[in-house]
């Protein structure tokens, strides 16, 4: 976890002026001093282990955790990273990156493959809006140029932005991340079961798909929320701050459809019966 996301307080760290090489750098830098606290923290309790680690990143998170290895936590085994880099603050995914911005980000992960000798594993998508293939394969051959050791999966394109691969297209890549660990020697021999789902009955009168939906969401972490009405029209969110951020937008997408919409369920019991959140 890093400052500004999820629960963390304190502001990006990659809210850097872009993109010399020293502002990536100092991004980096920053992103991975965070995790540094988080793993510090995760140390001093007695349910969790630190041996065998390993860092995966989305993003800025995918080069913050390539930062890491640069002066290795105890236990760190290897960094997978999705779509690792950074882009300009401010910039959209439809912005073009300029020369400028590129050369220096290529430069920044020349600089972090001199320092880092710990296994990586690298995925970008053939349509991700901010690393297009060439540039990661160019991000790849200057950091493995340099000593880095890194294995880069050209993933095929995914949805309308592949940026999105991690969080969205969780089918599509744990056979990547699988290979890697067995090549590693990090993957368990047997899978351990799926976790039980809550014991949950799905709101009446709602179609095929609307069940499928309801399963997805009793995957889903939390916090979550499924709405539905009479007619069998539905709607649910999941993985926010709050229940009640959660509740808004399952509202939202259910009355899209139907006006007559109501909340049938929070996180994993049934509205008006789940216990009150005081965090």
């Amino acid at each position: 976890m890093r400052r500004g996301y999820g629960g963390s307080g304190g502001s990006y760290a990659e809210g850097h002026s872009c993109c010399e090489l020293r502002t990536y750098l100092a991004a980096a830098k920053d992103g991975a001093d965070d995790l540094r606290a988080a793993i510090a923290a995760m140390r001093t309790r007695n349910d969790i282990t630190t041996q065998g680690m390993i860092a995966v990143g989305v993003s800025s998170g995918g080069l913050a955790s390539i930062a890491l290895t640069l002066d290795p936590p105890p236990g760190l085994a290897a960094v997978i990273s999705f779509a690792g880099g950074l882009a300009r603050a401010n910039r959209q995914p439809q912005d073009a990156r300029s020369a400028s911005d590129e050369a220096g980000l290529i430069e920044a992960f020349r600089t972090l493959g001199a320092g880092s000798r710990t296994p990586m594993l690298w995925v970008y998508t053939a349509n991700d809006s901010y690393f297009r293939p060439d540039l990661a394969h160019r991000l790849l051959a200057a950091f493995t140029a340099a000593g880095g050791r890194a294995r880069l999966i050209d993933a095929p394109a995914f949805g309308s932005d592949g940026h999105e691969l991690f969080s969205a297209g969780i089918a599509m890549w744990p056979p990547m991340v699988d290979e890697f660990l067995h090549q590693q020697n990090l993957a368990t021999r047997d899978l351990l079961p799926p976790p039980a789902l809550p014991p949950l009955p799905a709101p009446p009168r709602l179609t095929d798909k609307g069940r499928a939906a309801f399963v997805d969401y009793l995957t889903a972490g939390p916090h979550k929320a499924f709405a539905a009405s009479p007619s069998g029209a539905f709607g649910y969110w999941s993985g926010t701050r709050s229940a009640e951020t959660a509740k808004d937008q399952a509202l939202s997408g259910c009355r899209a459809n139907a006006p007559d919409c109501r909340i049938y369920a929070i996180d994993n019991a049934l509205a008006g019966t789940q216990a009150t959140d005081n965090r």
